[in-house]
């Protein structure tokens, strides 16, 4: 089917009673989450908030949430969805002031914390500013965009604007493989909202026309409870979160028309599960702060394991080397090209993403992971082989005391996982590295961020300190 064209606004004048956004006890139509967003933009323009301004919010993920984002894509601003425990801390009110944050929209007036570079506002106060201001009608030059923090694996995270896009805001072009539409489902939402690989998926869906469910605190229980009550048609999972479906052994009674992960890597081992446990729905995506760079359907990874799939039309992805580009099959540093309508003008032409992989004879992406020195590329090679022996869920490998590698690796409680220590051994000394040492883990036990990925800045302190003050 040929992807068209749609946005809320439409949903809600043909449809203003479906429902938007259910959140715990909240829930919101289309007509009333529409109505929100026009009168939050028109609170944040008469406190006088230039076209372009950006505002952070830390309001939980709801329908108060989704009507913030939902003004500042069509009426022309930037929105910083940040971390409530991130902005509790000094690292935040930097990350607000590296982006020229011009306002902070919380639920409730703040109390306590570090003092923020910029005012703080509640979505009340700007709504019942709005009853006094009067209602422009006419588009902005361009629509809004979003912002977000990175994930802070190796450090303190950074904040990365995405482009703001050229044109007035026109909604979603709704595609039928992404499960969305107004004749689909809801979208459930089980990851933080400050996530992009989380709120993409969703605010996607929600402007298709499809409800969104959000799940605020996680479980795979309730996870499955809440799919089966909505009857919802597409999720996004981080790696944390499928694994913890995995095994439960739990799935949702209502089939899913689309499981959408991303955000890290999957060992096979866990794809494959997730294959068996959801059905062949498997959607992954990789990508960046600037947005999604491939995607790869379940088809497409069994027959290329491991791969992250082929670039979106108009991105072109490179692999070089000190700036030579490498043939298909050698590995190098993963270089971008976005499409020219995403592209910001203070950006280089080709991006750096920081991490390093090859492409197949088709321009089917594998990624080993960061890495910028020589030992660094091998360390990211051993990683990605240990993510490939049975049994494990995760692995990452940091230097440790010296010359010595560590390598923490997770696994399941099931009869696959084999004693690793001899296989990462041998391909330590293929790779020319010192021997390492393993650290072994139960799934879900070492430090991670919100959005799934493991704490390597963590890691990196338990690899200086004795070997079992892992868990």
């Amino acid at each position: 089917m040929k992807p068209y064209l749609w946005d809320p606004w439409a949903t809600a004048r043909t449809d203003p009673d479906r429902v938007a956004v259910i959140a715990d006890g909240e829930q919101s139509t289309y007509g009333d989450l529409t109505c929100r967003a026009d009168a939050l933009a028109r609170g944040l323009r008469a406190h006088g908030f230039a076209d372009g301004a950006i505002v952070s919010t830390d309001i939980p993920t709801g329908p108060a949430f989704f009507a913030l984002a939902l003004a500042a894509l069509r009426h022309g601003f930037g929105l910083f969805p940040i971390d409530p425990d991130l902005l509790a801390l000094p690292a935040g009110a930097s990350l607000l002031a590296s982006v020229a944050t011009a306002a902070h929209i919380s639920a409730a007036p703040r109390a306590g914390g570090p003092a923020l570079p910029c005012p703080v506002l509640t979505d009340t106060e700007l709504t019942a500013r709005a009853a006094g201001a009067a209602s422009d009608s006419a588009p902005p030059p361009a629509a809004g965009r979003l912002v977000f923090a990175t994930s802070g694996t190796t450090g303190l995270p950074q904040a990365v604007a995405r482009t703001r896009p050229r044109r007035p805001y026109q909604g979603v072009a709704v595609v039928e493989h992404y499960g969305a539409g107004a004749g689909s489902g809801p979208h459930l939402m089980a990851n933080p909202t400050y996530h992009l690989g989380t709120l993409g998926p969703a605010l996607y869906a929600l402007q298709a026309g499809s409800a969104v469910v959000v799940q605020r605190a996680w479980s795979s229980g309730a996870f499955t409870e809440l799919a089966d009550r909505h009857r919802a048609d597409s999720v996004m999972l981080s790696p944390d979160r499928l694994i913890d479906l995995v095994e439960s052994g739990e799935a949702p009674h209502h089939p899913f028309r689309v499981v959408f992960h991303g955000g890290a890597a999957c060992p096979p081992a866990v794809k494959r599960a997730a294959m068996d446990l959801f059905g062949p729905v498997l959607h992954e995506y990789y990508g960046t702060s600037k947005g999604v760079i491939t995607e790869i359907t379940t088809a497409e990874w069994l027959a290329r394991p491991g791969s992250v799939g082929r670039p979106l039309p108009g991105i072109r992805v490179e692999i070089t080397r000190d700036g030579r580009p490498l043939p298909a099959g050698e590995t190098g540093d993963i270089d971008i090209r976005l499409r020219a309508a995403d592209r910001d003008p203070s950006d280089d032409d080709a991006l750096k993403t920081g991490d390093v992989g090859h492409v197949d004879d088709e321009g089917y992406l594998f990624v080993l992971g960061r890495a910028e020195s020589p030992r660094e590329v091998r360390m990211a090679r051993l990683e990605h082989d240990i993510r490939l022996l049975p049994g494990v869920t995760d692995a990452a490998v940091i230097d440790g005391v010296g010359d010595e590698p560590v390598c923490f690796v997770e696994h399941g409680d099931g009869n696959t996982f084999q004693n690793p220590v001899t296989a990462i051994e041998a391909t330590a000394d293929l790779l020319e590295l010192p021997p390492p040492r393993t650290v072994l883990a139960a799934s879900g036990s070492l430090p991670r961020t919100p959005s799934g990925k493991l704490r390597r800045a963590d890691l990196v302190v338990l690899a200086r300190s004795e070997p079992d003050d892992a868990g």
